[in-house]
């Protein structure tokens, strides 16, 4: 049984090699507290586009948001169908940490309602109080928000990155995908754009962010109605609450057919920002939907 290593983004400047081998050694821990220890090597694949979408989100941005924070909304706004996206997001990261439009508006000192400059002054604003909430960086949400926007929108940079990814697939083994973060978002693409999926038994998905709506709406492979990859027998989806990128649970009623999610929203990552891989991969739960795909 191959397992699959599909990593989101911010992995820019790493070592493939040692990236693999943490979640590897991530994953026998989980199974370690799960009382099976796994001592036969594993069959991993760990395809690597950090390099590739680092650079290629960096072409396209438009500004650096540092520089932007700093220097206020004057300098210029995103185009509007990216500020339309981020601004989407943003609010709603906002509203689900308990930030209310009045006090975006406060903050912003002016009318939510208007476009243009002060739409955008809206949006820092937002990102302002929410650099204020213990373990949420506003500069982190804005960078996952231009490198999310950058694959979904760019064909070309969704397909390299896909071209990238796919060498680790084959459709005469058996597999299980894992997919962290935005990598979800690459795996489900992936899968819902295959001719087969037989061979891949179990789909999981850590950290996800496929249940936000301004994500879920853009998805390239989105013809209504919005499906699961069938033919999977599995879709397992772990979150923290906690978690700001897996927002929400994914919901059901929003990717239509079998394989039905199964959302499990208990995991206590540790991590600074809730959102490391380890902590996910070393999950009990986690370990165990891997470890029964496993002999």
């Amino acid at each position: 049984m191959k397992i699959i290593f599909i990593h989101g983004r911010s992995q820019q400047g790493k070592d493939p090699d040692k990236l693999k081998k943490d979640w590897t050694k991530a994953l026998l821990l989980g199974f370690e507290k799960i009382g099976q220890p796994y001592t036969q090597p594993l069959n991993i694949e760990f395809p690597y586009y950090g390099n590739f979408l680092f650079e290629e989100t960096n072409k396209a941005a438009q500004k650096n948001f540092q520089d932007l924070l700093e220097k206020g909304a004057d300098f210029s706004s995103p185009n509007v169908q990216e500020e339309a996206f981020i601004r989407e997001l943003v609010f709603e990261i906002a509203a689900q940490n308990g930030i209310t439009e009045s006090e975006i508006n406060l903050e912003a000192n002016g009318d939510l309602s208007k476009k243009g400059i002060q739409n955008w002054r809206a949006v820092l604003a937002a990102l302002r109080l929410l650099n204020k909430i213990p373990n949420i960086g506003s500069a982190v949400i804005e960078q996952f928000t231009r490198d999310v926007w950058c694959y979904l929108t760019n064909k070309g940079v969704r397909m390299a990155v896909h071209d990238i990814v796919n060498e680790a697939f084959t459709d005469d083994e058996e597999c299980i995908i894992v997919g962290h973060s935005l990598g979800s978002v690459v795996a489900y693409n992936i899968l819902m754009n295959k001719q087969s999926r037989s061979n891949i038994k179990k789909f999981i998905t850590l950290g996800s962010p496929l249940g936000i709506k301004a994500i879920f709406e853009r998805l390239p492979t989105d013809n209504p109605p919005r499906k699961a990859p069938s033919g999977i027998s599995t879709w397992f989806n772990a979150r923290d609450k906690q978690d700001v990128v897996a927002l929400y649970e994914i919901p059901k009623d929003k990717y239509k057919g079998n394989p039905i999610v199964d959302n499990y929203n208990g995991v206590k990552n540790t991590s600074e920002n809730r959102h490391g891989i380890v902590e996910y991969l070393s999950d009990p739960n986690v370990a165990t939907e891997i470890r029964k795909c496993l002999l």
